[in-house]
């Protein structure tokens, strides 16, 4: 049975769309998600080198523009049509990226809580005092 994702844009771009798991938008997904991997990559590759912190704030440009980049090219906009994307719910356009490469590659999407996660040393679950009582 196909997977099929909808992204409510009539009032932005005038229609709303249904994506499937056709191969042809399974390996634009996959292309779209190595991309932003690749992106953070050559980020922190970049900083290193140059003795500079990695922040936040380039995680969520990297994420972001791709993530607008990929919807784009996804549902085969135009330029113009992309670029409207940039006013419309940036939670939005992640939440339907997100869903589609959930949906159609078992991925996730790097989300910059996830990442601030990581760099601040793991989750809250993780940072916890093993020897308090709970789980005793």
């Amino acid at each position: 049975m196909s997977k099929v994702v909808k992204f409510d844009a009539k009032n932005m771009l005038g229609k709303d769309f249904e994506v499937i798991d056709s191969f042809k938008n399974v390996k634009k997904v996959n292309a779209g998600v190595r991309g932003i991997f690749e992106a953070i990559d050559e980020y922190e590759t970049k900083q290193t080198k140059a003795h500079k912190p990695v922040t936040m704030m380039d995680y969520q440009d990297i994420v972001a523009s791709r993530v607008i980049e990929n919807t784009g090219a996804l549902l085969g906009l135009s330029k113009e049509d992309t670029a409207k994307l940039e006013d419309m719910s940036y939670s939005d356009v992640f939440k339907f990226y997100s869903k589609v490469a959930n949906d159609f590659l078992d991925m996730d999407i790097p989300d910059p809580s996830a990442i601030k996660s990581v760099i601040q040393g793991g989750s809250e679950a993780e940072k916890k005092d093993p020897k308090s009582s709970e789980g005793k």
